[in-house]
């Protein structure tokens, strides 16, 4: 019984189990990071919504659709109940897409400052300029009763209308001059936009006697309009025409191109962007002509393409990332500790580790919040040398010694500068904390490989 004892506590003062002991802590850490996580999350999720409240009062992300015409027309359908056949007339519409479509735009970016935060948005004046062909009805629909021409409308779908600020006319063949109206003139449509409309324009009508019940028959025709539209974060549009061509420029520095179709050109610089796309019909699987009662607009959505104004200094994404590297910064933290004491007479306390880490879990909080007072760099500077500056301090008291606290602040000046470097590198920041993670676990197994991790020599010794 006494060899047992006597076993239990040789283990118990062996360097095996100080080493166990420190791993438990690690993992007791665990509960106050998942607190800073949670922290980190809700910050993000606050500075989201005043992006969002920001949005609802300047303009929120814009995707436009079309131009298109859409032209209303009647079919009738004969159903048989019982010994009975009854007719019915049934009214549906016609979408005609443009043969040509050139929009060139220019987008001036500002960033709106609320409380704390900061959200960029623009302004953009768009120039639409195209034509559309004489639409044909038979390409839609073959048992056609009548077509109600002096209905036709050109409709636009915006995702938010609410960013237009000024009035839009259309010019139809270099000379008409015709307003545009709210809402898509579609009943029952699910997009927000503007229209106009085009029946009754004598200009339009192939014939103009208005023998025809509906109207005359829309004849092709040349179009173009400016939008003034005030938006956020992205502004895409959809490639409508049987050539889409859009030419797009602004004064933003990080572009991200986003969307179905990637730009032909570009020119990225530090006082602005400049880019081009070119999208052809064979390029979407949609055709020139449909009825609404087959596919709605939406249907566009899954093609538009255009340009994501990114914010490349997002400094939750920057805090959000450093803290998943946290418990390899706390566990080499207490390795240094540990590889510290090995080589000293003084002993370092588990609440006094505890202590160890905590201060470096409370690194993460002073950078969430000097962040959003101060900006990442100028916060990343002073967290770290807040908690560096207090932990070799902390250390050369506990273990009596200026060298070795000298040494602790080296090895944290050494981790903050490796973080700071992982987190530029963005694209390549998990291969580079995998080599840093295992080249710190290198480190740890040939530093301590001399190491008498039961104990056995130097109760031998004493």
């Amino acid at each position: 019984m006494d060899g047992i004892v006597a076993a239990l506590g040789q283990f118990f003062r062996s360097p095996a189990f100080k080493f166990f002991m420190i791993g438990g802590l690690i993992i007791v850490l665990l509960i106050p990071l998942f607190l800073v996580a949670v922290l980190i999350g809700e910050r993000t999720q606050r500075a989201e919504s005043v992006r969002q409240e920001v949005a609802r009062e300047w303009g929120g992300s814009q995707a436009i659709k079309g131009p298109l015409l859409i032209v209303p027309y009647t079919v009738r359908r004969v159903i048989q109940q019982g010994d009975k056949t009854i007719e019915e007339v049934i009214e549906r519409r016609a979408v005609f897409l443009p043969q040509r479509l050139n929009i060139n735009g220019k987008a001036a970016t500002k960033v709106l400052h609320r409380s704390i935060y900061d959200v960029a948005v623009y302004s953009s004046v768009l120039d639409f300029e195209g034509s559309f062909a004489a639409p044909d009805i038979s390409e839609v629909a073959t048992d056609v009763q009548s077509v109600r021409w002096r209905d036709a409308v050109m409709t636009l779908a915006i995702n938010d209308v609410s960013g237009l600020k000024t009035a839009a006319a259309l010019t139809v063949d270099g000379s008409r001059r015709l307003d545009f109206e709210p809402s898509l003139g579609v009943p029952g449509a699910r997009s927000n936009g503007i229209h106009v409309r085009l029946g009754g324009v004598p200009e339009l009508e192939e014939t103009s006697t208005g023998t025809a019940p509906g109207g005359g028959p829309l004849k092709g025709f040349a179009f173009k309009f400016q939008l003034n539209l005030n938006g956020s974060q992205q502004l895409t549009f959809a490639p409508a025409a049987q050539e889409t061509t859009v030419n797009l420029s602004s004064d933003w520095s990080d572009p991200s191109f986003t969307g179905a179709f990637l730009p032909t050109e570009r020119v990225i610089e530090g006082g602005g962007f400049s880019a081009r796309w070119q999208v052809p019909h064979l390029a979407r699987s949609i055709p020139q002509a449909w009825s609404l009662a087959d596919q709605d607009i939406e249907r566009l959505t899954s093609y538009v393409f255009g340009v994501h104004f990114f914010v490349p200094v997002d400094f939750y994404q920057l805090v959000s990332r450093a803290a998943k590297y946290a418990m390899m910064f706390v566990a080499t933290a207490f390795m240094a500790v540990f590889l510290l004491e090995l080589r000293a007479s003084r002993q370092v306390h588990p609440v006094q580790y505890f202590f160890v880490g905590l201060t470096i879990i409370f690194f993460y909080v002073l950078l969430l919040s000097l962040a959003e007072q101060i900006g990442f760099l100028a916060a990343y500077l002073v967290a770290s040398v807040a908690t560096g500056g207090l932990l070799s301090l902390y250390v050369a008291k506990v273990q009596r010694s200026l060298v070795k606290g000298l040494a602790m602040g080296g090895i944290f000046v050494a981790l903050y500068g490796l973080l700071y470097m992982i987190l530029q590198l963005e694209d390549y920041a998990l291969l580079a904390g995998a080599i840093a993670g295992f080249l710190m676990l290198a480190v740890v197994m040939f530093s301590t490989i001399n190491v008498d991790w039961s104990g056995k020599m130097r109760t031998a010794s004493s």
